[in-house]
């Protein structure tokens, strides 16, 4: 890349994309090339925001994979392409990290205990508590009073409690001081540390404790053990939702999130530069420091002037100005991001809290997503390093959102425990959805965790083999997590038309009714989700074909295999089937052989006027196990279609937007029962 050596010189801003030509010079158009159709910065917003270094062309360069942040190359490390993920980011992960989380009183969490991963979605309705489960593990990291409003019981006292695993010999032995080594080492069983924060009252100060793992109990940390924890618990970078940025902006920078942020990116820097970095501010603090070997001439003078009035008050004192030089550490942790835009390129740039919140969620999502490059693959010993983000999605373009998605996933497997909130399905892949945390809230109870997936299907079905399907099902319809309730479906038709006709019903779509509609791999396993789903705490029901009545609903208890209406139907079956050409099994239903399909059997089953109590019974039956049964045989015949294929849906479709649903299916009011039934 052009531009100075090891990051002298080099300037971080956030430069506005307005087109795109070569504006500066000819190098633009170039890097611009190297981000080929999926970049990153096209995404970001309508202001389109991206990251990039100013070169000595004084361009701004946006973040690429041939033109990445000078903090990238003084690392040795290029930019790579968010392609190259890791597809398995749990698979590697040894850092030290928090695995359980017990919270009491705090907010609305009055009794909650959650489980937490190396990558932990946590979805719910809004005001459920989400962030309230962040701020608590925010708390127990970042020691702070809490006031008497984060109380939710004012006589109770708040405890937040945690569970550290992966807590080896090589972390303890990455802790600074001998003594403290050996001091927390007693408390570490089979790589397992818990510890607890807790306050009294408001007007009580919070203090740590730490479980003995002998006796079981809770003791007080040691004095200076606490400020050794620190390197086991290094204080998280906390990105609150964008409404706290004010706010966020108005702290000390070594307080704010872009500080943060900008001290993990910079933390190459400090390593391969410290001792030159330090020759300067030694300089600095020989010519302005109060014992300053070579004191600025001014200085002197100032100090003699003020010592002689002094003297005339306070004889035997003098003072001597001070200005003392700020660590490394601290210079580095105080940085900013200045931004700059098309228009203005040489300007003096703008605040990063002068913009708005859009531009300002693009930012910290862009210094994590290159935080995720610079550190792939770091996995060193010592302490979990905490990412808690309150919506990461926030104001970002739905493409932005996978790219962000796939930086945290990155983090996750490189040191990092990535815990957010979010209202995104886009932030919860198949491989993340057993691990997402579903938070409901009731004036009872409070803040609750429902069930995880993981937890559920171990519990509904703990058969191994069984569950394959079932998580394949499950964890591809992230709708599950948003959702008050799910409707099972196994047939494509309903698919791909019941959103349709359930809006033309109820005035509003399944999404505001809090209904997610989901597709299964095959009817045999709606039993098994209905089971998973009742686990997790999640209502469903389920809408089958009637041949589920004869097949499915014996097997699984839904109903008797002795049941009279399908001895019943049986009967009409044995008696129809020679002349109409289907074929009978031992068992005595439809199967493969005959002129009709099974399907169709069914279909003229449901015809037949001795039947048709006996379905009508076996229909009511599963309707109080919620499961809807098409008495007709399958849903394409109360809506008249001929065929299961997208140019019928699309003819239906229309028809209903033409005609009304009365007119345009043969059996309305069947459908609209069905349709009531989900919306209850």
């Amino acid at each position: 890349m052009d531009g100075t050596p090891d990051g002298a010189g080099a300037t971080l801003v956030a430069t506005r994309r307005l087109s795109w030509s070569a504006t500066h010079c000819p190098s633009r158009w170039a890097h611009r090339a190297t981000e080929g159709e999926n970049s990153f910065d096209r995404f970001l917003l309508p202001t389109m925001l991206t990251i990039g270094v100013r070169h000595g062309c004084n361009c701004e360069t946006p973040l690429s994979r041939k033109c990445a942040i000078n903090v990238g190359h003084v690392a040795g490390r290029g930019s790579t392409s968010p392609s190259s993920l890791p597809p398995d980011y749990e698979g590697d992960n040894m850092a030290v990290s928090i695995s359980a989380l017990e919270v009491r009183n705090f907010r609305s969490c009055r009794e909650l205990s959650v489980v937490l991963s190396p990558y932990t979605p946590i979805v719910g309705r809004n005001n459920c508590g989400k962030s309230n489960v962040v701020a608590a593990l925010s708390w127990l990291i970042r020691k702070r009073t809490l006031t008497a409003e984060e109380f939710n019981q004012s006589a109770q006292a708040v405890e937040v409690a945690a569970t550290l695993t992966a807590v080896t010999d090589a972390d303890l032995n990455a802790l600074p001081e001998p003594k403290h080594r050996a001091a927390i080492a007693k408390y570490v069983r089979d790589e397992t540390l818990h510890i607890k924060r807790s306050q009294a009252n408001a007007e009580a100060k919070p203090k740590l404790t730490v479980k003995d793992p002998v006796n079981d109990t809770w003791e007080d940390i040691p004095t200076g053990i606490e400020a050794a924890l620190n390197a086991l618990l290094p204080e998280p970078i906390h990105i609150a939702a964008m409404d706290d940025a004010a706010e966020d902006a108005s702290k000390a920078k070594t307080n704010t999130t872009i500080g943060k942020l900008l001290a993990a990116l910079l933390s190459g820097i400090r390593e391969r530069h410290d001792a030159d970095l330090q020759v300067h501010l030694d300089a600095l603090t020989t010519r302005i420091a109060a014992k300053g070997g070579q004191r600025i001439t001014e200085l002197d003078d100032i100090d003699a002037a003020i010592n002689t009035k002094i003297r005339d008050l306070f004889p035997g004192v003098s003072i001597r100005l001070d200005f003392p030089v700020p660590l490394i550490e601290e210079l580095l942790k105080s940085g900013t991001v200045r931004v700059f835009e098309d228009e203005e390129p040489d300007g003096d740039g703008r605040g990063f809290d002068t913009f708005g919140h859009g531009s300002q969620r693009a930012i910290q999502m862009a210094l994590i997503r290159h935080l995720a490059e610079i550190k792939r693959g770091q996995n060193a010993p010592g302490g979990v390093n905490l990412l808690l983000i309150d919506e990461p999605e926030l104001y970002l373009h739905p493409f932005a959102v996978e790219h962000i998605r796939e930086s945290l996933k990155s983090l996750a497997a490189s040191g990092y425990q990535v815990v957010f909130t979010t209202h995104s399905a886009q932030m919860i892949t198949p491989a993340d959805a057993s691990s997402a945390l579903l938070m409901t809230k009731t004036a009872a109870e409070g803040t609750r965790a429902r069930p995880r997936l993981a937890d559920a299907l171990e519990t509904a079905v703990p058969d191994a083999d069984h569950q394959i399907g079932l998580i394949f099902t499950l964890t591809h319809a992230a709708q599950v997590f948003f959702a008050d309730r799910v409707v099972l479906t196994e047939g494509k038709t309903e698919l791909r038309l019941l959103p349709h006709l359930f809006q033309l019903a109820n005035g509003k779509t399944m999404g505001q009714a809090g209904v997610a509609l989901v597709a299964q791999t095959g009817v045999n396993d709606t039993p098994k989700c209905m089971a998973v789903l009742d686990a997790m705490g999640i209502p469903a029901k389920a809408v089958v074909d009637l041949d589920f009545a004869f097949r499915n609903a014996p097997i699984h208890g839904y109903l008797a295999k002795d049941d009279a209406d399908i001895a019943a139907c049986k009967e009409v079956m044995l008696r129809i089937h020679v002349d109409a050409g289907f074929a009978l099994s031992k068992e005595g239903l439809p199967e493969k052989g005959g002129k009709l399909k099974s399907s169709e059997a069914f279909e003229l089953l449901a015809t037949q006027a001795e039947a048709k109590a006996a379905i009508a019974n076996l229909a009511e039956k599963l309707k109080q196990k919620n499961i809807w049964l098409w008495t007709q045989g399958a849903i394409e015949v109360p809506l008249g279609l001929n065929a299961k294929k997208e140019a019928e849906w699309r003819r239906f479709h229309q028809a209903t937007l033409d005609n009304g649903l009365d007119n345009s299916a043969p059996n309305a009011p069947a459908v609209r029962e069905m349709l009531a039934w989900i919306a209850e």
